[in-house]
């Protein structure tokens, strides 16, 4: 009869973030390829790695439906700006920059279905936190500029 042996870490690293923290800014603004749009919530997930997604979501009062802007980017040398425990994340920095290395634009219909698949694309550019401002900007050679901005 075989034996199995399961491998569980004691303590698991305190520095790295897992979890979500979402805001109702008091003002949001999204750019796509020049297009100025309006958003009600940004969502800030941390994985556990040194990776940070920030996402900008917006109402399409047209359609009944919402689109969302997301930015993918690497943490810095100063780490995660968030701090998270089982009782929810905070932010943690009001100073933080990182390294942006995708961006995706999706729209979804007012039964929340995605309206066509996501437009996800690698991006140089940056993500930074200023005190009470979290922006992000992407340029690329072939892709339309993308850019946020939230007032916390």
């Amino acid at each position: 009869m075989a034996s199995l042996l399961f491998a569980v870490p004691a303590t698991g690293n305190p520095s790295q973030a897992f979890g979500r923290l979402e805001y109702r800014p008091a003002r949001c603004r999204i750019a796509v390829g020049g297009r100025p749009l309006a958003c009600e919530r940004l969502q800030i997930n941390a994985n556990g790695s040194r990776g940070l997604r920030l996402r900008f979501i917006g109402d399409d009062q047209a359609t009944g439906g919402s689109y969302q802007l997301s930015f993918v980017s690497l943490d810095g040398d100063q780490g995660s700006p968030l701090s998270c425990n089982n009782s929810g994340c905070r932010l943690d920095s009001r100073r933080w920059s990182g390294t942006l290395l995708s961006t995706s634009w999706v729209r979804f219909d007012a039964r929340g279905l995605p309206t066509g698949l996501p437009a996800t694309r690698t991006a140089q550019g940056r993500c930074w936190i200023d005190a009470n401002t979290i922006s992000c900007e992407s340029h690329s050679r072939n892709v339309a500029g993308m850019s946020a901005e939230a007032q916390l």
